[in-house]
């Protein structure tokens, strides 16, 4: 919704809009433009300039259409070339570098004795990297290089060194640097497929298209695992035992292969997030289950908030608590995000009422409990002290009851014609402000607590 104010501003006034449009079409902004302007024909059905513009930009989107089809239709045919010919190359890089790190050598090493595995801090920033190396190639083969592809390689390079350098020897950030990593990793790779300045359509869409790829990733490591272990069973049978190293080049490297070969077959990168094919095999279990499990979720969750008045004070004593609290609370943003559909036409209008009503009380009762869940850690903060721990959860909290609110205004406030769009522009924002708060967590809050 990022243009629906200054259209409403300016709904009587052509040469206003017609700047506005050019300004939009500058940004590539066109798709998230022409939603905004049917969002606020649908709450003025009686001006003539937004009849108009309607009619304009649907004569826009339907030669968009048949030009992008056509474009599609011949970067399909070259596909397979282009793409599995890089799959095998960056599935093995990912593979060797990940089956190295998972060697007992490589750990860091607490003052008590204890160990953890440099694979538990890398293993995402490590796939981020030869993802974004898979798809730029595949871009380049077709279209052009993908821009700055070079400095978001250095970024997440950097990043990760100074991760690893600070988590020698501090077990409490190297457990917060290995939570976030894996986002900063996920939005390395976002910004390489749409640049900084993407629409809340492409952004959401990517938010989709890459839940998407990482269920498949899990099917085909959990095949992997399943055949490897076979494999290992069989050798014994003959009274061979595998070496360690060999294990684990089975098990560790066999699912290193797994993140390449799943993103080749989820993702086309010849197109945008928003053209990406949402209708078929995977991506609709992907957005079925989510929506299944709303109901069930929402029963849950009301029966949690009824339950806080009998049992108030827990979580402010209680430290696990909290922890649960949080992971609640990305649990419920994910399945949002998942139930969401990425366009208008996929559902019925009846599905679609229902399904916003499911959206809507989830987060007003989401955001109950991230209220209750910001006062029991400010509490325990204020009787104890900030730690680096709490400062992250308390930023998370925040974040996540901005995100609920924001979400809940607009869906209350806004065209009920226009409540996809609404989500789409509100988990386009929060994509960004959980992008940002990682980073900072890993790069800022070190240096104050």
């Amino acid at each position: 919704m990022q243009y629906l104010a200054q259209i409403q501003s300016n709904q009587h006034a052509p040469q206003p809009l017609e700047s506005l449009f050019r300004a939009a079409e500058r940004e590539h902004g066109s798709a998230e433009f022409r939603e905004d302007i049917a969002a606020a024909y649908a709450a003025a059905p009686e001006n003539r300039l937004l009849e108009a513009w309607q009619l304009r930009l649907a004569d826009v989107a339907t030669a968009s259409t048949v030009a992008n089809a056509s474009s599609e239709s011949t970067v399909a045919a070259d596909r397979s070339r282009v793409h599995w010919g890089l799959v095998l190359p960056f599935s093995v890089i990912t593979s060797v570098v990940l089956w190295l790190l998972s060697d007992p050598l490589f750990v860091f090493r607490d003052a008590a004795g204890h160990t953890e595995l440099y694979l538990q801090l890398l293993v995402t920033p490590v796939i981020a990297v030869t993802a974004i190396g898979f798809l730029t190639g595949a871009r380049r083969a077709h279209l052009s290089a993908t821009p700055h592809s070079v400095a978001l390689l250095g970024g997440v390079t950097v990043l990760t060194a100074l991760a690893f350098w600070r988590s020698v020897g501090n077990v409490d950030y190297r457990h917060i640097a290995s939570g976030h990593m894996p986002l900063l990793a996920w939005a390395a790779v976002g910004i390489c497929l749409m640049g900084i300045r993407a629409s809340a359509r492409d952004r959401f869409a990517f938010l989709t298209k890459s839940t998407e790829v990482v269920v498949v990733t899990g099917v085909y490591g959990l095949a992997v695992m399943a055949f490897n272990g076979i494999t290992v069973q069989l050798f014994k049978t003959l009274g061979i035992t595998l070496s360690e190293s060999v294990i684990r080049l089975l098990m560790v490297g066999g699912a290193g292969l797994m993140p390449i070969v799943a993103v080749a077959t989820v993702y086309d990168p010849l197109v945008s997030p928003s053209a990406q094919d949402f209708r078929r095999g995977l991506s609709k279990m992907v957005t079925t289950l989510p929506r299944l499990l709303l109901v069930p979720t929402l029963v849950v969750l009301a029966a949690y908030v009824a339950l806080i008045p009998a049992h108030f004070m827990q979580p402010f004593y209680d430290r696990t608590s909290l922890l649960t609290y949080n992971g609640m609370l990305f649990a419920v943003a994910a399945l949002l995000i998942g139930a969401t559909p990425v366009h208008a036409d996929d559902l019925s209008a009846d599905y679609q009422r229902w399904l916003r009503r499911g959206i809507v009380a989830i987060a007003a009762f989401a955001v109950l409990v991230a209220a209750y869940a910001l006062a029991a850690v400010l509490y325990r903060t204020a009787h104890d002290r900030l730690t680096l721990n709490r400062l992250t959860v308390i930023g998370w909290n925040v974040i996540h009851i901005g995100v609920l609110s924001g979400l809940l205004y607009r869906q209350v406030t806004g065209a009920r014609d226009a409540w996809i769009a609404s989500l789409h522009a509100t988990f386009s924002e929060a994509s960004v402000a959980f992008a940002a708060w990682a980073a900072c967590v890993v790069v800022v809050l070190p240096l104050v607590v």
